[in-house]
């Protein structure tokens, strides 16, 4: 059936069968294009808006998991002038951080703020704000895709060309070479073989929504930035709001988590950058989304856990124990979302300063790895890219055979910088100690 058909059968279609197959949409990017396409539809949103739009977050068909519903509600409260937040700590502490589960603390006593349907028919947003966050999802959907598109046509082009070593078990630490010499790591030379890179396909959904919640965060701290004067904060709160970026706000410097920037919403920041200015008209809007390759996003996987046949007890029954499926060990699960994608955890044991780990490329800054979706490949696209192990032979996030692979596909130029920087700190620590020692 054709477009126009399709349509045309919607407007027939009474009101009362209409209205839970609108409320039963996967999510409000669809809900936009059919409002667009059906005046029917259009009319029927007038009268529902709240229902319709709730009814899509919360849904059991919703392709937003909860964190970004909350995101979406928090859009909506801002355009109504309700936000819920009495002060810096509560937006920035006890939401933000709520919405980006991977800088939680596991001993952490902060009481995190959840926004549920119950606060927007609180608020009674009227529709044409409900619209217009429609219309903005619509917009970050097209934008998101756009993005990781842009990460796939550069890991997809031939210039990216990974190298393996040739030892498999090659170290930055230990003794080096037949004389088993003490070898700074950024002086170890070892040869490599290029990798055959696979491509993993449209990204999942996993990874999507690890770039759709980073544009929701944008949106919504820009939303906030813009009614300073009606929030109620204090003259400092709202001074250092005014100082900071949406990804400073979701960062996490603070004890055993120094040095957690979010590489998320700092990679979408770059990315929104490239593609001019946004709109400033009633509503903060984000640039316009550039030609691109769509994609129906994927449906959330929940296949977390199955029960695993253990052995058979005395009496005949089976003994059954709970196993993570091999979905979930490859980061393509919904509960991936609550944790950082591994190339965020291989680069931070990279880029340590840290002697025991011995990487050959120690402070090098993320802005290479970033141009290439490192932020959000769940760890199935990094295997098959070459940049981290497999599930069955997983190796540690530290291990040297990847630090490797990750130094090669950096510019020779920054390389070489980096090292010399290297050497020169070595040389001056070197220098140090021997005075010390006198």
């Amino acid at each position: 059936m054709s477009l126009p058909s399709r349509t045309a059968s919607l407007e027939l279609l009474p009101l009362e069968t209409l209205l839970p197959i609108v409320t039963s949409l996967p999510g409000l990017d669809t809900l936009w294009n059919l409002l667009r396409a059906s005046p029917h539809i259009w009319r029927l949103f007038n009268d529902h808006a709240l229902f319709i739009t709730e009814g899509i977050l919360s849904g059991p068909n919703s392709i937003l998991p909860h964190g970004i519903a909350e995101a979406v509600r928090a859009v909506i409260l801002a355009r109504s002038k309700a936000l819920p937040f009495r002060n810096l700590h509560e937006f920035q502490v006890q939401f933000l951080r709520s919405v980006f589960p991977v800088f939680k603390k596991s001993d952490e006593k902060e009481k995190y703020i959840t926004l549920g349907p119950e606060l927007l028919s609180a608020a009674a947003p009227p529709v044409v704000v409900l619209r217009s966050v429609i219309a903005t999802a619509h917009q970050i959907t097209a934008l998101s895709q756009a993005c990781l598109m842009s990460y796939l046509e550069r890991v997809r082009d031939p210039s990216f060309r990974p190298l393996h070593p040739v030892d498999p078990k090659i170290r930055y630490t230990h003794g080096y070479g037949p004389e088993d010499r003490r070898v700074p790591a950024w002086d170890r030379v070892f040869d490599g073989a290029p990798v055959k890179v696979v491509d993993a396909g449209q990204p999942s959904w996993v990874e999507e929504m690890r770039v759709v919640r980073a544009l929701w965060v944008i949106q919504l701290v820009v939303e906030v930035y813009r009614q300073t004067d009606a929030l109620g904060w204090s003259t400092e709160d709202v001074k250092t709001l005014s100082q900071m970026s949406p990804a400073e706000l979701v960062d996490r410097l603070d004890g055993y988590l120094a040095m957690r920037k979010s590489e998320e919403v700092r990679s979408l920041m770059h990315y929104l950058a490239t593609l001019g200015e946004a709109t400033q008209d009633t509503y903060y809007r984000l640039p316009r989304p550039p030609p691109s390759t769509r994609w129906i996003t994927a449906s959330p996987n929940r296949n977390e856990e199955f029960l695993r046949l253990l052995r058979y007890n005395p009496d005949g029954t089976p003994f059954m124990l709970p196993a993570q499926t091999d979905d979930y060990k490859w980061g393509q699960t919904e509960k991936a979302l609550a944790r950082e994608a591994l190339g965020m955890k291989i680069f931070r044991y990279l880029t340590r300063q840290d002697s025991f780990l011995a990487s050959p490329i120690s402070g090098v800054k993320f802005d290479s790895f970033r141009r290439l979706g490192f932020a959000f490949w769940d760890e199935w696209r990094m295997h098959l890219l070459g940049m981290a192990s497999g599930i069955k032979n997983r190796a540690a996030a530290h291990d040297a055979f990847y630090f490797f692979a990750w130094e090669s596909i950096l510019p020779p130029d920054e390389v070489e910088g980096l090292k010399s920087e290297l050497r020169e700190k070595g040389r001056i620590e070197e220098q140090r100690h021997n005075e010390l020692s006198q």
